[in-house]
């Protein structure tokens, strides 16, 4: 299961990466990390503005700030590279090795 999502969220973060060389080559300037906030209000503006209210009425304002926001501030590639790094090394490990590691005992 770890596995799978270390795929996606490594997936989700070369997505992001990508995205990102795309504006720079296209727009010119300096290479920039956009914010993960950023990219949801291009994709979806109107969700975004709707989550604020909705988390702070519905679950709990201190859960909004410092928690989701702080998020959406900070580089889409490693709000999803990290995960996706963090699952990637509590995958299992291969069989032959736990069959290794069971016979030695």
């Amino acid at each position: 299961m770890y596995r799978w999502l270390s795929i996606i969220f490594l997936l989700a973060a070369a997505f992001f990466l990508a995205g990102d060389i795309y504006v720079w080559a296209t727009g010119g300037g300096a290479f920039e990390l956009h914010p993960f906030g950023q990219w949801w209000a291009w994709i979806h503006r109107d969700s975004l503005l709707l989550l604020q209210p909705a988390v702070e009425r519905h679950l709990s304002p201190a859960l909004w700030d410092p928690g989701i926001q702080t998020v959406l501030e900070w580089p889409a590639v490693l709000d999803f590279a990290v995960p996706g790094a963090v699952f990637w090394l509590l995958r299992r490990r291969p069989r032959e090795s736990r069959e290794v590691a069971q016979s030695r005992r």
